[in-house]
């Protein structure tokens, strides 16, 4: 048996991983999910607050690839 620790082999998916993007606030959040909503992503978790203190949401892209956009305050963004 391969390493697949007794599970069943399955096809490859796009949302075998989370591709995840830090942004500097909750407002940048808001404003991210919307643009990609009106890309034609669809909101899989719309945004809230997290368990860490954050803030974050998740949409899945045309091509099916899921995104978490989070923010996190204890997260510094240097541009």
């Amino acid at each position: 048996m391969h390493a697949t620790w007794g599970r069943s082999r399955q096809p490859p998916s796009a949302t075998e991983f989370t591709i995840g993007h830090n942004v500097g606030s909750k407002e940048e959040v808001d404003a991210v999910v919307e643009q990609a909503r009106r890309a034609g992503a669809k909101v899989v978790k719309p945004a809230g607050d997290t368990f860490y203190g954050g803030y974050a949401a998740y949409f899945q892209d045309p091509d099916d690839h899921l995104w978490e956009i989070a923010w996190n305050p204890q997260l510094a963004i240097v541009e």
